[in-house]
């Protein structure tokens, strides 16, 4: 055992559960929303899926504020992709703006479940403990989830620094200056990940000893969630046909 795992691993100050929505069922209730955003091509229906990501982050974040905040950024990128559906695709361009609009937002914002509701360190026990994957796969993924609310906020601060500096002046700027703004958040991306090395050496992280997170169970009005949602896209899709 080396120096100092022993302690690491015993310090059990956050046993208690902290995620606001299961792990699971916030992935669960992405993937269906974004699969149903990717297939749905109807304005009216894209609008009413958009309305449960809101209305989900709002009960698990209780900043509706930072949310909105989010979806104010990710607009101009709607925008422009919005633009360039309807030349390449020749689409009506109202139309196509408001389809690739919605979702982008509905992305964005179901995002958000994962940014305030999930604590990353509660999905690796469930991945483990229910369906058996390795430790060192389940804890990937929780780095992985750190990683991504990191750079949220690495994000907000790229935005501000060009802002500052008149490099992005308008919504426009976004769309033209994009290429800009994905450098340096993959520079940011590429430091983030050698201070998290350096802080996961340091602290002598084994997966395979590490139990500091008690497991999470599924509550009903979570399966309610996942119901509710396939119905209302279930009959969303019925209504379009009719």
């Amino acid at each position: 055992m080396k120096i100092g795992e022993e302690s690491f691993n015993n310090y059990d100050i956050y046993t208690e559960p902290t995620s606001r929505i299961n792990p699971l069922i916030a992935n669960i209730f992405l993937l269906i929303l974004v699969s149903a955003a990717t297939i749905e091509s109807r304005v009216y229906n894209l609008s009413v899926i958009l309305f449960l990501p809101i209305l989900i982050s709002f009960i698990v974040s209780r900043k509706p504020i930072q949310i909105l905040k989010i979806m104010l950024i990710a607009a101009p990128f709607g925008l422009g992709l919005g633009i360039f559906y309807s030349i390449i695709g020749n689409k009506e361009i109202l139309t196509a703006l408001l389809t690739i609009l919605l979702r982008i937002e509905i992305l964005t914002t179901s995002s958000t479940i994962l940014y305030y509701g999930v604590d990353p360190w509660e999905l690796p026990p469930i991945l483990i403990n229910k369906f058996k994957t390795p430790p060192h796969i389940s804890y990937t993924i929780a780095l992985a989830f750190i990683m991504y609310q990191r750079l949220i906020k690495d994000l907000k601060e790229i935005i501000d620094s060009l802002r500052s500096k008149n490099i992005i002046r308008n919504e426009l700027d976004y769309i033209i200056r994009v290429h800009v703004i994905l450098y340096v958040l993959v520079y940011h991306a590429i430091r983030r990940a050698e201070e998290m090395e350096i802080a996961l050496e340091a602290r002598n992280f084994n997966p395979l000893t590490r139990n500091t997170r008690k497991n999470l169970r599924i509550r009903f009005w979570e399966i309610l969630l996942i119901a509710l949602t396939l119905i209302i896209i279930v009959l969303l899709s019925m209504f379009g046909k009719l």
